[in-house]
């Protein structure tokens, strides 16, 4: 996910991280659901017990001063570099 350049506005990267995310959910054994594009969602369960996830997978721009590459998801010395690694945005991603 952290290789997808996912900026605003809405466009083909935050598309196919939608994408990529709800196809994933879907191997786990979600039902999701999208509007066109705009979000999505994923949930397990029936009746009143049911889980969702909520949460965005676009970032801002990445801007300027970057040691390694915002979009490629660079591991250096044991850890992972790049644009919306940390944050709300990661934490969607890691069940």
């Amino acid at each position: 996910m952290a290789r997808r350049d996912q900026e605003k506005p809405f466009g083909n990267g935050v598309a196919q991280a939608l994408d990529y995310t709800l196809s994933l959910c879907q191997r786990m054994g979600f039902h999701t659901k999208t509007a066109d594009g705009l979000y999505g969602y994923a949930e397990i369960g029936e009746g009143a017990e049911i889980i969702g996830c909520l949460g965005h997978l676009d970032v801002v721009p990445a801007g300027d001063g970057w040691h390694y590459p915002p979009y490629a998801g660079t591991i250096d010395g044991g850890r992972l570099y790049g644009r919306g690694i940390s944050g709300a945005v990661w934490q969607r991603r890691v069940w």
